[in-house]
């Protein structure tokens, strides 16, 4: 069923970039290096703002740099966080990029970013393993024969 692996992939490729994320951050509170982090942050904060405001990134930027496009990886998002979390790891997100407080604060920023992507490659992996609802009705709707 092509939709099946359609969504597997979908899911897939959101728990890849969530963990990219994840070792950028993580490189940041281990050795204070901001180099993964300063090439993952942008993409970051896009895909997160898509998934948040819709039509507002559909305005703002082109879907070929974003990760959160498809109704599976915005739904696994919705799923974990309310719109104000996300709001509010948008605003963290950004004043990690910008990096002008002391260490200790991007280091707690850093550790709690890295929590929230942590939640979203978990649900993410596990979703790719079970069928997708959209799966579910396509196949009951347009049973094999």
């Amino acid at each position: 069923m092509p939709h099946a692996s359609d969504s597997r992939s979908q899911y897939v490729s959101l728990a890849l970039f969530s963990r990219q994320i994840i070792d950028a951050l993580l490189e940041l509170v281990r050795t204070g290096n901001r180099v993964k982090l300063s090439k993952a942050l942008p993409n970051a904060i896009e895909s997160l703002q898509a998934a948040t405001d819709s039509r507002g990134a559909a305005l703002s930027s082109s879907a070929a740099t974003r990760v959160a496009t498809s109704y599976d990886q915005v739904r696994t998002i919705d799923e974990l966080f309310p719109k104000e979390t996300r709001r509010a790891m948008i605003a963290t997100l950004r004043s990690l990029d910008t990096g002008g407080d002391d260490p200790a604060a991007q280091r707690d920023r850093a550790i709690e970013a890295m929590h929230f992507f942590y939640k979203i490659e978990n649900r993410a992996l596990r979703n790719s393993r079970q069928p997708s609802p959209r799966a579910r009705v396509a196949h009951r709707l347009c049973p094999a024969r």
